[in-house]
């Protein structure tokens, strides 16, 4: 074991030197994590790349002063793994970020044995070390890029910055917090009572020069314990490669939001409730490929975590575009499991069927798997989210996606709060919300009622409006001067925007924002209570409560007539552009067909399928169907089929795998004559052969039910052993026509009559309006006017039905 020297100290316990460097450490790695995970997808991003190099240069730096080999040996190796692609001397490239990642991964390994037991554990990292330097020389060595320095002056700065710090225990914050927050209310009395004695301008002006100093030791000691909400992001670009990867999805991940600040503690309670969201919507939400293009939705899937302030609170929400929830399952799964009864489960409204979820031991999964399937997982995401004061909702769009909203309060802060007046009673609005404050009645402003609602024009702009006292459900006070009304115009989230109609705006203050009473939160109208300078507790409203309440549409679009009219447009032409699902063949050449044209992709047996009258067909449920294929998987397992629907018959086509949803290029070079291929396009610059659904149908058409009521009719006379029944009437309905006995009632005249008797007088009743054709046992005809055919000459016998009725297919 190596153990830790300190400037001539020795020892094994962990001392606040090695705390520091392994807080520090701990915030770099996962931030390295999420920033290579962003670069790999846009490697041109320099910016990106030396922000990495940088951090992994810093770890490299304070690890040499604590003497910690591994530590070092691993930092090292990355970071010289980076400067070569900051050289020009490798590319940017999957596995490159891949060989950086599983550094990443050991030295979180190393470091939390390090803080475990104080001393750095031995191992041997050669193995994660050659992997990253194969990458390095399977590439030709470069050139160095003109303008580029090797090292930068701010790399060093940046590592001195982190040793400017020290560590504060939270208790001590939390102590400092609460005296500051004292003196802005003791601050906030003081001003009240300096209006109203009418103080000289001298003391105002001394006060004011004291409140400035307060406001700024306020923001100071409020950042201390807060924290960009970034940081908490950081790992999940990560996670959410390394789990599509393992589960063979696309999925582009999103984050927004990033500056919000939410309070350290706070952020680690829910640090671990939103792993798990995410990682469920990878492994429950998001479908497999081959159901994404079933259900005609982009092979590539999004998930996107996005945070913003609203008042006392912080809304993360986490989105994603798959499956969604199916009440109905979710009921039955309850039901199999016993949560609840099937009397229960009738009285159950939408909004309770979907909370089933949150049931202790619930779990949707079909089987256990290392993400999940064993009954831990909402309960305790909510019952984690509770315990700090927060709520979970869950926004739920069968077929579409699931969303879910994780409310968490700030703890105790202090914001710049706008005080209105609406029936009577002062409220507060946070002003970061606010983006313009007008008189109702003035010349910019035009009320007009649309429906059932009202809408405000403001210098062409629409916006929705909400009247505060019809939102809290009270009457208008007999005191407010309606012509005075004021119009708050709120932007409560990015790309929402309404007018709120007040009765009077009050005035501008720092405000001390404490989470209210259960109760009065669970309305959803409000973010907190807040005690301003009159003395009188006022609570604070949430701007983004207020919309969902009203039930209004405060997007851009929704507002924007002539914008809801670009984007319906937009989606319109998105939906009538032609797409192409790309795959790859069982011969491995990439080619596509119409998507259009797909039913779905199955996943059989290769045992499913099977070969009958020269053809492959495929058992999929009660129903067979034919597979375009000349011979029989050879290897056991299963096999993709592309299930091609022309509105009546099915045909399945085999391939090795889906590889992505494209729109059909316009430019197709046609093929020279019929066939499988009707052409090639270019996409990404390849070229892609492209599937003719039309010839390929054709192949294996099939007369429909209608069609069949058009077949000639044959009727089997003299069938006294059987034969015509068993071993004729098969071929004939094969080859195009109907086929009755004597026995069979039929009110239509058969077409032609199959004589089964070598003793042609029998059949002579029928008439001689309906042709006969008569069928022998014997090999050779009686002689050269012999007439009949040997009922073993399937081409004779199906040349004489052409000859005298026609039809069919012979």
């Amino acid at each position: 074991m190596v153990r830790l020297q300190f400037l001539g100290r020795t020892g094994t316990v962990i001392d606040d030197l090695l705390n520091d460097f392994l807080a520090e450490t701990a915030e770099i790695l996962a931030e390295a994590g999420g920033a290579l995970v962003a670069w790999e997808a846009d490697p041109a991003d320099r910016a990106q790349l030396d922000a990495i190099f940088r951090l992994v240069h810093t770890i490299k730096g304070s690890s040499g002063f604590l003497a910690l080999p591994r530590v070092t040996a691993l930092s090292h190796a990355a970071e010289d793994a980076l400067d070569q692609v900051r050289r020009g001397n490798h590319p940017a490239n999957a596995a490159l970020v891949t060989g950086v990642l599983g550094i990443i991964d050991r030295l979180n390994i190393v470091c939390a044995a390090l803080g475990k037991d104080g001393v750095e554990p031995a191992g041997d990292d050669s193995d994660v070390i050659a992997a990253l330097a194969e990458q390095d020389s399977t590439t030709e060595t470069g050139y160095d890029v003109a303008g580029v320095p090797l090292r930068r002056d701010d790399d060093l700065e940046a590592e001195l910055q982190s040793w400017r710090s020290i560590r504060v225990p939270l208790p001590l914050l939390d102590s400092v917090m609460t005296g500051v927050t004292d003196i802005v209310l003791a601050r906030n009395e003081f001003a009240r009572m300096l209006r109203d004695s009418g103080a000289s301008p001298t003391v105002i002006a001394s006060f004011d020069r004291l409140s400035d100093s307060i406001a700024g030791m306020r923001q100071s000691v409020s950042q201390m314990r807060m924290q960009r909400i970034d940081k908490l992001f950081a790992p999940l670009p990560r996670i959410v490669r390394d789990l599509a990867q393992d589960m063979s999805k696309k999925i582009v991940f999103q984050t927004s939001g990033g500056e919000v600040e939410l309070d350290r503690e706070m952020m680690e309670n829910i640090r671990d409730p939103l792993i798990h969201i995410v990682r469920n919507a990878i492994d429950h939400g998001i479908e497999a490929l081959e159901d994404r293009v079933a259900a005609g939705k982009d092979i590539t899937a999004t998930i996107s975590v996005s945070a913003r302030q609203s008042g006392n609170q912080i809304e993360i929400e986490i989105r994603d575009d798959g499956r969604g929830m199916s009440p109905d399952v979710l009921v039955a799964k309850a039901i199999a499991s016993r949560a609840i009864t099937a009397a229960e489960a009738r009285t159950l409204s939408v909004k309770d069927k979907l909370e089933l979820v949150f049931r202790p031991g619930f779990s949707t999964a079909a089987k256990i798997t290392e993400v999940s399937g064993r009954g831990v997982g909402m309960d305790i995401v909510k019952a984690n989210v509770e315990k700090i004061g927060g709520v979970v909702e869950l926004r739920n769009d069968e077929g579409r996606g699931l969303t879910i909203l994780l409310r968490v309060p700030m703890t105790l802060t202090i914001i710049s709060g706008l005080m209105v007046r609406a029936a009577g009673q002062y409220f507060a609005i946070p002003r970061g919300a606010v983006r313009e404050i007008l008189l109702e009645s003035g010349d910019t402003v035009r009320i007009d009622r649309v429906g059932g609602g009202e809408l405000a024009t403001v210098r062409g702009e629409q916006y929705p409006l909400l009247r505060l006292e019809k939102v809290l459900g009270r009457e208008t006070s007999d005191d407010d001067d309606v012509d005075d009304r004021a119009l708050v115009i709120v932007r409560p989230g990015q790309g929402q925007s309404y007018a709120l109609s007040v009765a009077a705006i009050h005035d501008h203050e720092e405000l001390v924002i404490k989470p209210a009473a259960p109760m009065i939160m669970a309305t959803g109208l409000y973010a907190g209570t807040t005690l301003p300078d009159n003395g009188r507790p006022v609570l604070l409203l949430d701007v983004q409560g207020l919309v969902a309440a009203a039930a209004i549409d405060a997007t851009e679009t929704g507002r924007n007539h002539d914008q809801m009219a670009a984007a319906e447009a937009q989606a319109n032409a998105a939906r009538n552009a032609a797409q192409l699902l790309l795959f790859r063949d069982t011969n491995c050449r990439v080619r596509g067909v119409r998507l259009s044209v797909i039913e779905r992709v199955e996943e059989v047996p290769a045992s499913a399928l099977f070969e009958s009258a020269g053809r492959v067909q495929v058992q999929i449920g009660d129903e067979i169907f034919p597979v375009h294929t000349a011979n029989l998987p050879e290897a056991e397992g299963s096999l993709k089929l592309l299930r091609l629907f022309d509105g009546q018959s099915v045909l399945c086509y085999p391939i090795a795998e889906v590889i992505d949803i494209v729109r059909l290029p316009d430019a197709v070079q046609p093929s020279a004559a019929p066939g499988l291929i009707a052409g090639v396009v270019l996409v990404s610059g390849e070229p892609v052969e492209l599937i003719d659904p039309f010839w390929l149908m054709a192949q294996y058409a099939v007369l429909d039910a209608e069609a069949a009521l058009n077949q000639p009719l044959c009727r089997l006379a003299n069938d006294h052993d059987g034969w015509g029944g068993n071993f004729l009437a098969p071929i004939l309905r094969s080859a195009g026509y109907r086929v009755v006995s004597d026995k069979d009632v039929v009110e239509e005249a058969p077409d032609v009559l199959l004589c089964l008797t070598d003793d042609g007088a029998s059949c002579a009743h029928v008439g001689d309006e309906i042709p006969v054709i008569r069928l022998r046992s014997a090999i050779a005809a009686a002689g050269p006017d012999d007439e009949t055919v040997y009922r073993y000459d399937r081409q004779a016998l199906l040349d004489a039905l052409a000859r005298r009725i026609g039809g069919g297919r012979a």
